[in-house]
């Protein structure tokens, strides 16, 4: 009989931190207080792990030298910004949805954890999946864009966010996948038609650029083209079988109507082009301390006096921390580019690493289309990117070692039997 493995408590932790984060995402909005909700105990729990692991676990590598260089440089900003309440809560949230990636990285080293993580993350699915059931069922939470439509719980339309990342996982997930491998199949392809009944466009954006995405890093084109006739085949199935799905999407459409368009008055409705052009503007106008390193971190309703909060991440970025910050926040995906290619180049043609290289170059896609509509502030969202990230550099710099003692260990026999 085989000993299960046993693994550390924070191990343990880490796999339950996605789950800790659907549960909050789904209920907070619940709760009439401000302070004490799942939200905010959520942001406490984890935030004190995170703390935790970096006195006791960080990793003395780059990458993660850097992310503690990267962070403590929004720490100093928070303490010259005006309300440091306001700017440290938001950055906690920045704080720790970045984390996730040394965390990642330190506790997911293998593929026997890989998979034990896959599995939390189809759970974690799950939940979101019958947190819209019973949001559908009673009636819960918003019906954005048409009233009675279609409800998705406390964490409104944005959960689709959330719930696409994790249908970005399904390739990686069904290499581990043994039985029941059609139900596993029809739990995806339920939630990704959630994510497009959602009719948010940024979403919608990025799943098509992470499909794109996946099969140009494969170099799988004609694959591309035949998964774009069959989709296309399989709508119109979807039309004839189930009309009632069909009249729901077409209800929902034309009720956003032109606001699904990229025309320019809707993207001027919106607020995003005059985010830009505002932003801009006190950017340029501003001093040399503003264009360098921002004002007000986190908090530029109080530096443009304005209810509205920035919606983009880019134009948070640059408003609170000015060109350092922007510059830095690329550096960090050009740093996380390059450790993956270092451990990459060296695992050759292995069905595992191509598909964690796929799925790593899809992640960054919807990342960066996603931060059009703003991230910065969604822990799950980030958790759940940057987890990934980090457990792909864990696996992928395990299995190399793994193999570079296997090898030490064989060369030691050999040289013991020689002589």
């Amino acid at each position: 009989m085989v000993k299960a493995a046993k693994y550390s408590w924070q191990f343990y932790f880490v796999l339950a931190i996605p789950l800790i984060n659907a549960i909050a995402s789904n209920t907070s909005e619940y709760f009439s207080s401000d302070i004490l909700n799942t939200g905010n105990l959520r942001a406490l729990i984890i935030g004190v792990f995170a703390v935790y692991f970096v006195v006791a676990r960080l990793p003395n590598e780059g990458i993660y030298r850097f992310i503690m260089l990267y962070l403590a440089f929004y720490m100093i900003l928070v303490l010259f910004s005006t309300d440091r309440m306001l700017s440290g809560n938001l950055f906690l949230k920045f704080f720790i949805g970045v984390m996730m990636l040394p965390v990642g990285y330190y506790y997911i080293n293998s593929i026997r954890k890989l998979e034990m993580l896959l599995r939390v993350l189809f759970i974690t699915l799950m939940l979101h999946l019958l947190n819209i059931a019973i949001a559908n069922i009673f009636q819960l939470g918003t019906s954005d864009y048409l009233d009675e439509t279609f409800y998705f719980g406390a964490g409104r339309v944005n959960i689709t966010k959330n719930i696409l990342v994790l249908v970005f996982l399904m390739p990686a997930t069904m290499l581990f996948v043994k039985k029941y491998r059609r139900a596993v199949i029809v739990f995806y392809l339920v939630a990704l038609l959630i994510t497009v009944v959602g009719i948010k466009r940024s979403v919608l954006i990025s799943a098509a650029a992470g499909v794109v995405t996946y099969f140009s890093v494969k170099q799988r084109f004609t694959l591309l083209l035949r998964t774009t006739v069959i989709s296309g085949l399989l709508f119109l199935i979807l039309i004839l079988v189930f009309p009632g799905f069909t009249d729901l999407f077409r209800s929902r459409f034309e009720a956003r109507g032109e606001r699904v368009e990229l025309t320019e008055e809707t993207i001027e409705t919106e607020g995003r082009i005059s985010e830009i052009d505002l932003v801009s503007k006190a950017w340029v106008s501003g001093s040399f301390r503003h264009k360098l390193a921002g004002s007000e971190v986190f908090n530029d309703r109080l530096f443009f006096n304005s209810k509205r909060m920035l919606h983009t991440d880019y134009m948070i970025i640059l408003n609170g921390s000015g060109l350092i910050g922007i510059l830095l926040w690329f550096y960090l995906f050009i740093r996380l580019i390059w450790e993956k290619n270092r451990y990459y180049r060296a695992l050759g043609n292995h069905i595992l690493f191509r598909e964690l290289n796929a799925l790593f170059w899809v992640l960054l896609a919807a990342q960066l289309v996603l931060s059009v509509s703003g991230t910065v502030y969604a822990i799950e969202l980030r958790s759940l990117i940057f987890l990934v990230w980090g457990a792909i550099l864990g696996v992928m710099r395990g299995f190399l070692l793994s193999r570079k003692r296997s090898a030490i260990q064989s060369n030691a026999g050999s040289n013991g039997t020689t002589e």
